[in-house]
């Protein structure tokens, strides 16, 4: 019987994938690239990736991982799996199946989820602290707390207006990151508490490649937890 899933569904037998473990896997298993072996809509067959050292990385039965790739549109998807055999010989391979759809109608190139990271928004006083309500890696929304004021409701602590090109700094995979970021809305809520979206610009590719790892490790612990 033919196999009818639709086409972003899953990636066609030769393409590059990513793989991202969420759990499961060793260090070097965080994001790897590899190639499509079989794919079909039970499983999904991937030649073992190697890691920066060109060592094969491993994976557990059971992992949980996210892979990701790229459309002949060029829309990016996304899907969670988990291991279900690793195959030995010359050319070892994972045996990966669906746990969850794939990121079907979404046409964002760069997927957004909701979590927390927490963000410092660089001027010319100081840093004003806050934390992202969600991220991708095209750009990200977060909150900052009311500006100080004088005490008579005049705030003296400056922030970032809408066109601006501000530095926002990030925690990630352990290192801090500075991502210069076009300011695209900026709101005060009646709290007080002010919303600040942004766009990315100019990503290095091994900050973009980062955030994609961090955004699908969230994804998959999400679906995990039945929460997506």
């Amino acid at each position: 019987m033919p196999d009818a899933l639709p086409v972003g569904d899953r990636p066609p037998v030769g393409d590059q994938v990513e793989v991202v473990a969420v759990t499961g896997g060793t260090p070097g298993a965080a994001r790897v690239a590899t190639r499509v072996e079989d794919s079909s809509g039970a499983e999904l067959v991937l030649a073992v990736g190697v890691d920066a050292a060109g060592r094969r990385v491993r994976l557990g039965l059971g992992a949980e991982v996210v892979v990701w790739w790229t459309v002949p549109d060029g829309t990016v998807r996304y899907r969670p799996h988990a291991v279900a055999d690793v195959r030995g010989g010359s050319d070892p391979v994972w045996v990966l199946r669906p746990t969850d759809v794939a990121s079907v109608g979404d046409r964002r190139a760069t997927p957004r989820v909701e979590m927390e990271v927490p963000v410092g928004l660089l001027t010319p006083l100081g840093m004003v602290l806050g934390a992202t309500t969600d991220i991708s890696e095209g750009g990200l929304r977060a909150l900052f707390a009311p500006a100080p004021t004088t005490g008579f409701g005049d705030a003296t602590q400056p922030f970032a207006e809408v066109g601006e090109l501000v530095t926002l700094a990030l925690v990630l995979g352990g290192a801090r990151t500075e991502l210069r970021s076009r300011v695209l809305d900026v709101r005060r809520r009646p709290d007080g508490y002010r919303l600040l979206r942004a766009r990315f610009e100019a990503l290095p590719d091994d900050v973009r490649l980062q955030l994609r790892a961090t955004t699908s490790q969230e994804i998959g612990r999400q679906v995990t937890a039945g929460r997506r």
